[in-house]
């Protein structure tokens, strides 16, 4: 009896918490003059990694459609699935409030552009990144001095050298990985040869993983798997083979492929559980506990490498050259990152780095597949850009061919458009109020309101794409097609966003495109990315068509669910393979 009174007790002690929280930040709400949506508190780590991928999105698939968006949009995984649905019902800004907080979500573009400008106004809430410091702070992971600081030491290292050395690597690795496609998986196929690819995920991490190791690392790493007896000088254990390097768990490729798909699992092992825990009282941690060591390691030996070839003299070729040679140890006021800090950006360039051009490469083929009309204005432009080029795409020069591969940098935009890599970029009132400016009106936000630019809102908006928003048209990028909606803002000033620098493409209004995310804190990679992605799409694309291996109804169907399924653990990304056939030209 006694414990039946202290349960119902403390069960009577958590909804009165949840009941008076609530009470509050309706009150808080109402006082900004904003509508406001009533939602559930969003689930921490734990609950998301042991039920976040099944039971819940089962669970928010019974519901009422109203009701499911407002769940999703409360849940940063599945915001996306969202879209702009909430925006057409509550307006361009509005709140979500919940028992312990209230978040502020923005559709509109013109206070995207305040906010993000507005950075003393808007910090960053670092204190939601901490999944992504376990090696300690970094350019994502900090804020004011402390950021400038990364960012100083950073910013520095992406340049146009380097850009050439992404070029050339992506057009390698393409080339490479499309042979060993040839040679592992052919089909026979009417009037020619290609292959089948059942899953495009794994090669793709692995390409982009490459390229940032040889642009990024100064590692230069084969496509194909290396045999485990070659493995003979240091730079060789960061090369793919069957299996780990002496003294490690994984290889490095491995590594970095696990902690892209457990990063959650990896932070509660290693940054949230209690360092007094005993590791072997958690053996189904046992893989994490590993990765977090394996990748420090490697880290520090791709530091150790780098740190033989610098002589102070040179520009550097590589981000960790550029980390290094930014060092002054004679400065008494900012010597230079060290090298735990230079491990720690190491560690965000490699996950979000690789991470979000992958994922955007596998986005960009299935759609390119699921629409051949575009895929062939792709190709067009591709035959066009190098009619008078070397035919060998190794011979290709950076400077003078990338400017011209303007439709594949097309569907790469467009591509983000519709599954932007990250769906949400995070800010928050900090101590103090801050104000917003909607519609001819002012908003005071109050402090310790989260505020979320909705990428989903934002990218799905007719007001800012036109009536075709939620279709995948690359076209409207394409600075020649006159009939896109995008084209009656050209006259408008400052639009050149981040990854929007180029005279070829037309440009959204400020605000309304976030991929790279925008104003200070705007993606230091975005032309990497770019670089990298259209290299790779222009060697594909100009020697294969790619199509459905399943091009019936019901295979289109199901290619569209998965698209229409996905979800954001580090990034956007589909949770389920859709096989594609590769057919030689």
């Amino acid at each position: 009896m006694i414990w039946y009174t202290v349960v119902v007790g403390l069960v009577g002690l958590v909804v009165l918490d949840y009941a008076w929280g609530l009470a509050k930040h309706i009150r808080v709400a109402r006082r900004s003059g904003l509508p406001y949506v009533i939602a559930l508190d969003q689930p921490n780590i734990l609950f998301m990694v042991l039920f976040g991928t099944t039971l819940l999105p089962y669970m928010i698939s019974w519901l009422p459609p109203w009701l499911a968006d407002i769940m999703n949009d409360n849940l940063g995984s599945f915001r996306w699935r969202v879209k702009n649905r909430q925006t057409k019902r509550y307006g361009g800004v509005y709140l979500n409030v919940s028992p312990h907080g209230i978040r502020c979500s923005v559709g509109d573009a013109a206070v995207v552009s305040q906010i993000v400008n507005a950075r003393h106004d808007f910090p960053k809430p670092v204190f939601q990144y901490r999944i992504l410091d376990m090696y300690g702070p970094n350019i994502v992971t900090c804020e004011d001095k402390e950021w400038s600081h990364h960012r100083r030491h950073t910013a520095t290292t992406f340049h146009e050298k380097n850009n050439d050395l992404v070029w050339r690597e992506s057009i390698r690795q393409a080339r490479e990985m499309a042979d060993y496609w040839q040679e592992t998986y052919p089909v026979n196929i009417p009037h020619g040869s290609g292959f089948t690819i059942q899953e495009t995920r794994e090669d793709l991490h692995k390409l982009t993983l490459n390229v940032i190791s040889s642009a990024g690392f100064g590692v230069d790493m084969p496509f194909k798997p290396i045999p485990q007896d070659s493995l003979k000088s240091t730079e060789d254990i960061f090369k793919d083979s069957p299996t780990p390097p002496a003294g490690f768990d994984f290889t490095f490729r491995s590594v970095v492929s696990y902690m892209n798909v457990k990063i959650a699992t990896m932070a509660l092992a290693n940054k949230i559980l209690p360092t007094w825990v005993p590791r072997v009282l958690l053996p189904f941690l046992k893989d994490d506990f590993a990765a977090y060591r394996d990748l420090d390691q490697y880290l520090q030996k791709l530091i150790s490498v780098n740190k033989s070839g610098v002589t102070g003299t040179e520009t550097a070729s590589n981000l960790i050259e550029g980390m290094l040679l930014s060092r002054r140890p004679d400065d008494a006021k900012d010597p230079g990152l060290t090298d735990r800090e230079v491990i720690s950006n190491m560690h965000i360039f490699t996950i979000a780095g690789h991470e979000t051009t992958a994922t955007t490469s596998r986005f960009a083929l299935l759609l390119l597949a699921l629409d051949q009309d575009v895929q062939d204005w792709v190709y067009n432009g591709i035959v066009e850009a190098t009619k008078n080029e070397p035919s060998d795409v190794k011979d290709w020069d950076y400077e003078r061919i990338f400017p011209k591969l303007v439709t594949p940098l097309c569907v790469m935009l467009e591509t983000m458009r519709l599954y932007p890599p990250v769906i949400t970029v995070p800010k928050w009132t900090g101590e103090t109020p801050s104000t917003i400016h909607y519609r001819g009106k002012d908003y005071v936000l109050e402090p310790h309101v989260k505020v979320s630019l909705n990428a989903g809102s934002l990218h799905y908006s007719e007001e800012y794409w036109g009536r075709d928003a939620a279709l995948f048209q690359p076209q409207r990028w394409d600075v020649c097609n006159h009939e896109s909606f995008l084209a009656q803002n050209a006259d408008m000033p400052g639009l050149a966003g981040p990854g929007l620098e180029y005279p070829t493409i037309h440009k959204p209004v400020r605000g309304a495109y976030l991929p790279f995310s925008d104003g200070f804190r705007a993606c230091l990679g975005k032309k990497f990315a770019q670089v990298e992605l259209v290299a790779a799409l222009a060697v594909l694309l100009r020697d294969y068509r790619v199509e459905l291996a399943d091009n019936s109804e019901e295979g289109r169907g199901n290619a569209c669910r998965i698209l229409d399924k996905s979800t954001s653990v580090l990034t956007l990304a589909m949770r389920e393979s859709v096989p594609l056939l590769f057919r030689k030209r």
